[in-house]
């Protein structure tokens, strides 16, 4: 039979300081689920009494529909669900899962029985409860900046169906004041096709087309959920990398080249196209640094790698 380790329990917040011996009886009524990557957990509208706990894994948070971008990503230690079963009021978000995940499932009246039998678990939820409601402010409040901004713009480009350059830079500029007040890192991937015209003025715009089409989408085929990729202008692109340092920015990186040297490019009549390759520039924000000067940076690390032979991630 499954079950879970302690030390997982003492990750999540509702059990901080929270003596686990003393609630033994509660958590051995709580039961275990497993989600393969894409499983729907709680769709808007639906009836929720369950409080679910991520014990392992990732779940997003859509507010709209399953194809808009995640309001939220939650990982190890998060809890889901709670305001449903506090207000009880209908869901009013997608939670799917990221990839695969186990989760500590807690019906209503488990909870309300831990929260009567644990001051620490009744303050560890009221201070869950007041950090979801601010989040959520913040979220409804972001989202409304960002839906004006896109009925004034249009946000996808129109050849490799990737988020464009008006929506990067509108990203980016929140997801740099995000990371200055939380003191969190953020980095930024810059990629160049080599030879890019080279091979337009050889094999024609059309081949060309293709190319871009391909790489874009061995690009994106390789990024996770919380990795944001658009398409800045000719044959760049740009992934955006919140709470992401430089050397794990590195190792994505070389997760992209890999992905696009090992795709091989076809036209829709099955013919191949001769190999791209790509150079990759990275940048890890600084203090004082905002998105035009980290773009800077990462354009400046790029061009040292095409001017140093091309086909390689700057060091």
């Amino acid at each position: 039979m499954e079950t879970f380790r302690e030390e997982e329990l003492k990750n999540i917040r509702l059990f901080q300081a929270v003596d686990l011996d003393a609630i033994k009886g509660i958590l051995d009524a709580c039961t275990l689920q497993s989600l393969k990557a894409g499983d729907l957990l709680i769709s808007p509208g639906q009836g929720n009494r369950t409080v679910y706990f991520l014990l392992e894994g990732r779940v997003r948070i859509h507010l709209n529909t399953l194809q808009s971008e995640p309001m939220a990503i939650l990982g190890p230690g998060e809890s889901i669900g709670e305001m449903s079963v506090i207000d009880h009021q209908p869901a009013s978000a997608y939670v799917v899962a990221a990839e695969p995940v186990r989760l500590l499932a807690m019906d209503e009246e488990i909870l309300w029985s831990l929260i009567h039998s644990s001051h620490a678990a009744a303050s560890n939820l009221l201070i869950a409860l007041s950090s979801r409601l601010r989040n959520t402010d913040a979220a409804v409040s972001d989202s409304r900046d960002v839906e004006q901004d896109c009925r004034r713009y249009g946000t996808v480009d129109a050849l490799t169906g990737l988020h464009n350059r008006h929506w990067l830079e509108m990203v980016l500029d929140r997801q740099i004041q995000r990371a200055a007040v939380n003191g969190q890192f953020l980095s930024l991937i810059m990629i160049d096709i080599d030879h890019f015209k080279t091979f337009n003025d050889r094999y024609g715009h059309a081949y060309g087309d293709h190319v871009l089409y391909a790489v874009a989408h061995s690009l994106s085929d390789h990024l996770r959920p919380t990795e944001v990729i658009a398409r800045y202008g000719g044959d760049e692109f740009i992934v955006v990398l919140p709470e992401t340092g430089f050397e794990t920015a590195r190792d994505i990186g070389e997760r992209l080249h890999r992905a696009v040297m090992d795709a091989v490019p076809v036209t829709p009549n099955g013919s191949a196209i001769p190999h791209p390759s790509i150079s990759i520039g990275l940048a890890t924000l600084r203090e004082g640094q905002n998105g035009a000067s980290l773009i800077a940076e990462a354009s400046q690390a790029l061009h040292q790698v095409k001017t140093d032979g091309r086909n390689v991630l700057s060091a």
